[in-house]
């Protein structure tokens, strides 16, 4: 759990890093799996423990993170313009159904 100065919305920090920046893990960054906050608080799970206990008074740097998908590029960063994905292509499932004669595929966007 840490302290935050300010509100963010859970999974805000998901896929984003850790960083401790004083005390005996300075220097070492974590993967945060997620976040949920109430408050100045903020509980991280992380994909990895740490080597040691962070002590109290620590600081941190939280990264923002991606799951590197165009809606996330668009509503969260607002970079949605440099995105280089290729948020229009259809997936697996999709290019691999049979094709039934009920759908159309005309080439058009497939998502918005």
């Amino acid at each position: 759990t840490v302290s935050v100065g300010g509100e963010f919305a859970a999974g805000f920090f998901s896929f984003g890093v850790l960083s401790f920046e004083s005390g005996a893990l300075a220097g070492t960054k974590a993967d945060i799996e997620t976040n949920q906050g109430a408050g100045g608080a903020m509980r991280l799970e992380l994909w990895l423990p740490l080597e040691a206990a962070p002590a109290i008074g620590d600081t941190v740097r939280l990264t923002a993170g991606c799951d590197k998908s165009f809606s996330t590029c668009k509503a969260k960063f607002g970079n949605h313009l440099n995105f280089r994905g290729f948020p229009h292509m259809p997936g697996a499932d999709f290019a691999y159904s049979y094709v039934n004669g009920e759908s159309e595929h005309d080439g058009r966007a497939l998502y918005k």
